[in-house]
């Protein structure tokens, strides 16, 4: 009698799992975790981030997703410390749009980048 217990319950629990399927990710991380823990690990790799971040983006547009929150920003921002300013702009303005509620600190960014200054120079004054 236990072992028809067991099986059965054992029969049900490979049924029901079998079932499950993995849900979709909301967002396209790419390879984000261990080219950010890379960059940490050595500052030296930006350009690989900075590569990896663009991929990941250009994956998330080829399939009509949103890029996931603050990618871009960060994308951006990466761009920024290389003097791209007018890129940076682009990638800011493209994150505020589709993260409303970064609104406040992309347009900061916005003007940083349009104002030229490299977001690694310190402001006039020691400020």
């Amino acid at each position: 009698m236990i072992v028809r217990r067991s099986a059965a319950l054992a029969l049900a629990i490979a049924l029901v799992s079998g079932c499950v399927t993995r849900p979709h990710d909301k967002y396209e991380w790419g390879d984000y975790d261990p080219s950010l823990y890379s960059y940490y690990k050595s500052p030296a790799k930006v350009g690989e981030l900075l590569a990896d971040l663009e991929e990941t983006i250009k994956a998330a547009d080829s399939h009509n997703q949103p890029a996931p929150p603050g990618l871009r920003a960060e994308y951006g921002y990466l761009l920024l410390q290389r003097g791209k300013s007018s890129e940076a702009v682009l990638a800011f303005q493209t994150e505020e749009k589709q993260w409303p509620e970064s609104k406040v600190f992309m347009e900061h960014m916005i003007q940083v980048a349009s104002a030229g200054h490299s977001a690694t120079q310190p402001k006039e004054g020691g400020q």
